[in-house]
């Protein structure tokens, strides 16, 4: 059984596991009010292109995570069940039977996955998370917007890791985090989408492979596919 990651810029992800289909923090727009939040480069993704969804996971309220009207229209036209923090869930107009509450620390089994709640070091959120998603026999840990904590408490299969600075972690602090949680492969996210977060992947590659660390890295540009 194989696990497939595809990156969609940004935070945003679509995994699969067998015939089950997760997005995580789904963003495609393109503009900001902000000249400096406006996409480098543009998504190339469309809403057509997000179809057979299963699990939609929100990771914290921010605009690059948080797309209200997006979540709304994947998860009534899937009939995908969207989990995040109360918090976020109340601002969309779903019925509850598209919606569930994660917290940190809580697991919940969700068409056939499980997905626990982890914490996040992000100061301007309300309630930020990450999640690890288990299934095949297999853990993918999108870690969500986060600065480095003393302690993960995970050790999953592949951990997407934020490497972009600014309020989020850096490509050091990225790989110190590989070194706590020692997965197997490590693929880095949100940077280069806008200005504030510009970051070369190629380091953090660089310096897990000259460390001792037996974890894979991979970058994805997006639209690529890692499968494990």
């Amino acid at each position: 059984m194989t696990v497939s990651i595809r990156f969609l810029g940004h935070s945003f992800f679509r995994l699969n596991f067998n015939s089950k289909t997760v997005l995580v923090d789904p963003y495609i727009k393109d503009s900001h009010p902000q000249p400096e939040y406006k996409r480098i480069e543009k998504s190339a993704f469309k809403e057509r292109d997000l179809k057979n969804v299963d699990v939609i996971l929100v990771s914290h309220e921010h605009f690059g995570h948080f797309d209200k009207e997006l979540l709304e229209k994947l998860a009534t036209e899937n009939n995908a069940c969207v989990l995040g923090h109360e918090s976020v869930l109340k601002e969309l107009n779903l019925s509850k039977r598209f919606v569930q509450s994660l917290d940190i620390g809580k697991t919940l089994s969700v068409r056939g996955l499980h997905i626990k709640g982890f914490s996040a070091h992000h100061p301007h959120s309300f309630y930020p998370m990450g999640f690890l998603i288990q299934g095949n026999g297999m853990s993918v840990y999108h870690m969500g917007d986060t600065q480095l904590l003393d302690d993960f408490d995970v050790q999953p299969d592949l951990a997407l890791l934020p490497i972009g600075g600014n309020h989020t972690m850096d490509c050091v602090d990225a790989v110190r985090a590989v070194k706590s949680m020692k997965p197997k492969y490590a693929i880095p996210m949100h940077y280069n989408t806008f200005e504030p977060i510009k970051a070369d992947p190629l380091e953090f590659k660089q310096k897990i492979e000259k460390s001792i660390l037996k974890t894979i890295p991979a970058i994805l540009k997006p639209g690529k596919t890692f499968r494990f």
